[in-house]
């Protein structure tokens, strides 16, 4: 397959996940005032739960740029993760803290969680 159907793939898939992504957030802004820090929470858990169980599939290159480059990509995101917590240190180092150390065990445990799901 060439690279530019592959990135094509990653592209399209990228425009799904951003988008899925946007929508959780404005969602979560919706329901309740400090919602983002949720939804960035629940979004990196779900893509990683999908980029662990997409591991253990047998897919195509343009399907691996599409769904795990593209989309879990573009879904999931540690700039938004890493801007939180700045805003944390500023309102308290202990919720900056918690909330990085919370996220990253929830992170691998969803990552693991779907690729032992993926191996069943």
């Amino acid at each position: 397959m060439s690279p530019s159907r592959i990135w094509v793939a990653v592209g399209l898939g990228g425009a799904f996940g951003t988008g899925l992504r946007a929508a959780i957030s404005l969602m979560a802004l919706n329901l309740m005032p400090q919602g983002v820090y949720f939804a960035t929470l629940l979004a990196n858990c779900l893509g990683a739960a999908l980029i662990g169980y997409l591991s253990t599939r047998p897919l195509s290159a343009w399907a691996k740029g599409f769904w795990m480059a593209g989309f879990c990509g573009g879904f999931t995101t540690f700039s938004m993760f890493s801007l939180e917590i700045v805003l944390l240190l500023n309102q308290a180092a202990s919720w900056a803290l918690a909330y990085a150390s919370i996220s990253l065990v929830l992170w691998l445990l969803s990552v693991w969680g779907g690729w032992r799901l993926g191996q069943a």
